[in-house]
């Protein structure tokens, strides 16, 4: 599995390194005690954390929108199993331009 990152052009190369880390989490039952290591190790508090990774987008690289190619975008590292469990994935986008269609026709 690979991820693809696109960061905000002003975000420094200590905020892409604490994303790195953020989306590196891949145990099912410590999401918190991941936080509180990136909390500690980077000296920093809850709302900066998700300041910087707001700053930051996701995409699995194998994941793709059926219709238009899109990659899936992550919202948070629990999202990945789910995302690589899909079948077939329409993006919103897609969705919405074909009024619904694409998932009425599944």
């Amino acid at each position: 599995m690979s991820l693809n990152f696109v960061f905000d052009s002003a975000l420094e190369d200590a905020a892409k390194r604490l994303c790195h880390e953020y989306w590196s989490y891949v145990s099912p039952s410590n999401y918190i005690a991941h936080l509180e290591l990136l909390f500690y190790d980077h000296n920093i508090e809850f709302d900066e954390l998700f300041a910087t990774l707001a700053k930051c987008q996701v995409y699995l690289d194998d994941v793709h929108c059926e219709y238009c190619g899109r990659p899936y975008q992550l919202d948070v590292p629990a999202d990945v199993p789910y995302a690589r469990r899909l079948n077939s994935w329409f993006c919103d986008g897609c969705i919405s331009f074909s009024g619904g269609q694409l998932i009425v026709d599944r």
